[in-house]
């Protein structure tokens, strides 16, 4: 199996439990929304799991040809992250407001 067949990796599947956590947002955060934040923020964990151990295996010796697969690996996992942050994009402020008891910042759009 190649290096790029091999990413991503890491699955923990914790969103049941990240929909628990934010249910306990004042105000709540509707359901839709819950949802779609507890699979980006599990999603974005683990491909951090994975962009850690990617950058440990770059460090080590290896081929040219590994070295490439691996810088490779390394920037589709950073682009899947990137495509979670636009699910996020900022409501995590908004709701650590929430939690503070301050009124949240408007979100830009």
């Amino acid at each position: 199996m190649s290096i790029l067949e091999q990413y991503p990796k890491t699955f923990r599947n914790m969103t049941e439990r990240l929909r628990a956590v934010l249910e306990r947002v004042p105000g709540g955060v509707e359901a839709r929304e819950r949802e779609a934040l507890a699979q980006a923020i599990n999603g974005m964990a683990d491909k951090a799991c994975d962009l850690n151990e990617i950058f440990q295996r770059m460090l080590e010796p290896t081929s040219s040809e590994e070295l490439a697969d691996l810088f490779a690996a390394f920037e589709m996992t950073v682009e899947q992250i990137r495509g979670d942050s636009d699910t996020i994009d900022g409501r995590l402020y908004e709701i650590a407001d929430r939690l503070k008891g301050e009124t949240p910042a408007p979100v830009e759009e």
